[in-house]
């Protein structure tokens, strides 16, 4: 990094940890893709758990009702 770059302090709150530090000809393009990605991967992730609950959940009720 040169010593003519300037960097822009982002205030990224607590999930974020407090704040993040960019060079300010950062390509904000990829940085907010990149983001995004990571929400993308945890609505994928917590859709499998719902199901995997929603699977159970039934397999347990249709095995409690037969031995009753």
């Amino acid at each position: 990094m040169s010593g003519n770059e300037k960097n822009i302090t982002i205030e990224t709150g607590d999930a974020g940890k407090g704040s993040s530090v960019i060079a300010e000809g950062a390509n904000t393009e990829e940085l907010e893709e990149r983001a995004l990605s990571v929400f993308s991967s945890e609505r994928n992730e917590d859709m499998t758990a719902l199901i995997l609950c929603l699977i159970t959940t039934f397999l347990v009720l249709l095995f409690t009702k037969w031995m009753v």
